[in-house]
């Protein structure tokens, strides 16, 4: 842990590229660089072999392109288990530097820092569902079927298949909030471990709402993980709205190791965010309020925000012909979240558990967590807008009037959140360390 660099920045894709394979060159007979496939820009997507150990591990980093930090622990891995003879004997690392090499190429731009939520979300970039790494795993579960994995998880399905892993480890991380993980097994002695881990680091445990009401909690911050199925059954469960119509693209990789056969291997996922604020740990009671009040007060403010970007996408649909991966990813997640806002509220009225008692934490993750992520899809908008506005094509003035109103629009929200939850960013060698340690914590499983 103490030997994690001060990483000052985010390597880009060219830099990760050269770096592990000088290190597979310099380290040539202990390490084997083979390729496992290609980006859909037709980058090769590779993988570095390490040890000779019984178990089997396997890392992969960028399963989204906006998550970086797990390129950061292979590459401190890569240049560290060398000195670390009882880690190779005992384990063989199957390290992916980057999965996902085109997305991360459109998220370079806030790499360097500096780090705040506006430069954030001004360069950020996540594909839409049906391009994902991590959402397109071929999955059949009741009435719906996805058959079309992209070419990275076409690579990432390659490698699992080669390696036959005991542990993975999806490395993932959050944008905004606390730390959290998600782990395929009830490993119930070590969940106190876990739940004291980001205290030690300076880090708060989230404790608010999990990412998706389907989730199952296996103790506060830690989640079991989770694929296509449960949010299938969520749905079937809580509205009279028939569920395939509902899902979107693929499943997860956790799910597609049940789905081969692999129901011992552990996977983990240790979601920290690049902006912390300690109103996510936060469990006090709010009087005579439920979480449901707070969950719909979220969708009633979403709801508005809906209308006026469903507007706006209307207006500028003919003006938008150069189609860019920011324009697809952004338009398909604002028109995803219009149509699941009606399902979603349906399901919380008719969900039991939103009874509770509301924390602090948990109106945090419903009016100003969840703002931020809508943030982060509206300013892919607004960068696909500019490059529609370079082609020199379309309704030019159109085209300015929308980006002018958007961008209206993230400023009041970017206010609103640093008024409601004011945050710090956190040290990079603090997220490297964070993701490390606990993976630390969950190895001895294997045992």
């Amino acid at each position: 842990m103490n030997s994690v660099p001060d990483y000052s920045r985010f390597f880009t894709v060219d830099e990760l590229i050269n770096r592990s394979r000088n290190l597979a060159l310099e380290h040539s007979s202990l390490v084997q660089y083979r390729d496992i496939g290609h980006s859909q820009n037709g980058e090769t997507i590779s993988m570095l072999t390490i040890g000779n150990g019984a178990k089997s591990l396997l890392l992969y980093a960028c399963p989204h392109p906006n998550e970086p930090i797990g390129t950061l622990l292979i590459d401190f891995l890569l240049n560290t288990l060398f000195d670390h003879s009882e880690l190779l004997s005992k384990y063989t690392w199957h390290l992916i530097p980057c999965v996902d090499p085109d997305g991360t190429r459109l998220n370079e731009g806030w790499f360097p820092g500096p780090f705040t939520i506006s430069n954030y979300a001004r360069y950020f970039y996540r594909p839409r569902l049906q391009e994902q790494v991590e959402w397109t795993f071929p999955i059949t579960y009741k009435n719906y079927s996805w058959t079309t994995p992209s070419n990275e998880t076409q690579a990432l399905m390659h490698a699992i298949q080669l390696v036959q892993p005991d542990f993975v480890y999806g490395l993932h991380n959050a944008g905004f909030g606390g730390m959290y993980y998600h782990i395929s097994h009830p490993f119930a002695d070590i969940f106190p471990q876990l739940a004291r881990f980001p205290s030690s680091l300076g880090l708060f445990l989230a404790k608010g709402e999990p990412e998706d009401p389907w989730i199952t909690e296996y103790a506060p911050g830690i989640y079991r993980t989770i694929g296509l199925s449960e949010a299938y059954d969520y749905y079937e469960k809580h509205t009279q709205t028939d569920p395939e119509t509902l899902m979107c693209g693929g499943s997860s990789s956790s799910e597609y190791l049940k789905e081969i056969g692999l129901h011992k291997t552990i996977f983990l996922v240790t979601e920290v965010p690049y902006f912390q604020s300690s109103v996510v740990t936060d469990n006090t009671i709010i009087p005579n309020v439920t979480r449901r009040d707070v969950l719909l007060q979220g969708l009633d403010e979403e709801d508005q925000s809906n209308a006026i970007l469903m507007n706006l996408l209307e207006q500028i649909k003919t003006a938008m012909t150069h189609d860019s991966a920011l324009y697809r990813a952004s338009r398909s997640s604002l028109e995803l979240r219009n149509t699941m806002a009606t399902n979603y509220r349906q399901a919380i009225l008719n969900d039991n558990s939103t009874l509770e008692p509301a924390t602090v934490a948990s109106r945090a993750d419903a009016l100003y967590i969840s703002l931020f992520y809508k943030m982060l899809i509206v300013s892919m908008l607004d960068r696909a807008i500019t490059l529609q506005i370079q082609q020199k094509s379309g309704d030019i003035k159109l085209l300015e009037n929308v980006q002018k109103e958007l961008e209206r629009h993230l400023n009041n929200w970017k206010n609103d959140i640093e008024q409601n939850l004011p945050y710090t960013p956190i040290l990079i060698r603090t997220l490297v360390q964070s993701q490390l340690g606990a993976m630390l914590i969950v190895l001895p499983q294997l045992d």
